[in-house]
């Protein structure tokens, strides 16, 4: 044991039965003395001010994300020869019919659900551990984000309770899950018009797992936080203990046609927003306005402006890890359908009988704080579609003969519905976490190419 020449004095202390780790801890806490293990050397310093540098394992970065769900339609204002109107992907939209060259305005209101989340970490970090430390005798912070360290200037008692907090802070931020979802449609059949009959799921699975549906409702505990999903179509989650993909879609294709739509995979950290979006941006006109000419050509020079608009799947999700191994999911899945439009518009002045291809969205969407256990399967439901399809019948080869075959031939309207459906199957990282996914891999490829060595 090394003694610094300031740590004078004697110290008695009354304890049976511990260790001498137990007893140096407890002379730390209450002398405020610095006892420092250095391989087999203890080494104990005076409690005074005391610089020390901690490494903190982090980026030097700040990430913002926005989530947003909406049922707005947004307002159009032309004014002489100046119109303007759009969509967008947050399903704001807005159209126009003016006939005159008088300003008019038209506008509704909505609903509206919007999340935000925001990290920057080293700022927080270095207020946080000020906070802890105070600052009426001397004591400072210098965080330095390139080097990935803090430095501090405390006492040995501050400097201790400065440590617990990082060493807890890091091991709560390198937390990862692997998120793996199922992005589903189901075109229900004619006994099931109403929607897929999720009551019937515990008979369907038998006894591999528990079942629990949460439906959109003032129960107990917390307020249902998917009121935009509830409004559009009834959206209910539910929740499988099996995490058993397999056993939810042969149920739901007792329903009706199954079709898996997507299958993306991420790992996510701990509170931080992980995004995957699957499509095609497309352009579409989103402003129209004209500028009178100068001189001899007097005549209005149009400008327009076009503005892309993203049709295809995306899924955005925000983890929460506790110590369990329970995962809080704020998820966000969107199938959205962007089609061309052309629209015909009177907006008076030299823009007569104007035809604008505008965008024409469908957008299924939902927004849900969910929590679930590791391992279980999360399915959220309830986000239904009707269309009408023509149904053509004809007699083989007749039926496709010009003009006669008209005679051969028989054209149905169809009502078809479907219903979006998502899996979702938390699992949190572990030690042997990985190399179950890599078994787990290899085993999907050998029964995908079984030939391959």
């Amino acid at each position: 044991m090394a003694i610094h020449p300031a740590v004078q004095g004697n110290i008695t202390v009354n304890l049976s039965d511990v260790t001498l780790d137990e007893v140096l801890n407890v002379v730390q806490d209450m002398y405020g003395y610095d006892v420092v293990k250095s391989g087999k050397v203890i080494q104990v310093y005076p409690a005074g001010m005391r610089t020390v540098t901690i490494p903190v394992d982090y980026l030097q970065f700040k990430r913002s994300g926005r989530s947003l769900t909406s049922i707005v339609t947004g307002s159009v204002t032309s004014a002489g020869t100046s119109s303007s109107g759009g969509s967008s992907d947050d399903s704001d939209s807005s159209d126009s019919n003016n006939n005159n060259g008088d300003s008019s305005t038209t506008s509704t209101g909505g609903t509206r659900i919007e999340t935000i989340t925001e990290s920057d970490f080293w700022p927080m970090l270095q207020q946080a551990v000020a906070n802890l430390i105070g600052s009426g005798q001397g004591q400072s912070v210098v965080v330095t984000p390139q080097a990935g360290v803090i430095t501090l200037r405390a006492f040995p008692d501050e400097i201790r309770e400065v440590r617990e907090f990082l060493g807890v802070s890091q091991e709560r931020m390198q937390r990862q899950v692997i998120l793996e979802a199922k992005i589903l449609e189901v075109t229900l059949s004619d006994g099931y018009q109403q929607g897929i009959n999720w009551s019937n799921m515990t008979a369907s699975i038998g006894n591999s797992g528990s079942v629990v549906i949460n439906r959109p409702g003032p129960t107990g505990g917390l307020p249902p936080l998917d009121a935009i999903g509830s409004l559009l179509g009834g959206q209910t989650n539910i929740t499988i203990s099996d995490g058993n993909f397999s056993a939810v879609m042969n149920f739901m294709a007792t329903q009706g046609d199954l079709n898996v739509l997507s299958s993306p995979r991420i790992t996510a950290a701990n509170n931080q927003k992980s995004v995957i979006k699957v499509g095609t941006d497309e352009y579409f006109v989103t402003e129209l306005s004209s500028n009178a000419g100068n001189g001899e050509n007097s005549n209005a020079v149009p400008e327009v402006e076009l503005t892309p608009f993203f049709s295809g799947i995306s899924l955005d999700v925000t983890p929460q890890i506790d110590n369990k191994g329970n995962v809080f999911l704020h998820v966000h899945p969107a199938v959205i359908e962007v089609e061309e439009e052309i629209k015909k518009l009177n907006l008076g002045g030299d823009f007569n009988n104007v035809q604008l291809p505008l965008a024409k969205s469908s957008i299924r969407e939902s927004d849900s704080v969910i929590r679930a256990k590791d391992g279980d399967v999360v399915v959220i439901g309830g986000l239904m579609k009707q269309q009408n399809i023509e149904q053509v019948s004809k007699v083989p080869f007749l039926g496709d003969v010009p003009a006669l075959g008209n005679l051969f031939r028989t054209i149905n309207n169809v009502s078809q519905k479907t219903e979006l459906v998502i899996l979702l199957k938390p699992t949190v990282v572990g030690v042997n976490t990985w190399q179950k996914e890599l078994e787990r891999s290899r085993d999907l490829l050998q029964e995908w190419f079984p030939d391959a060595e």
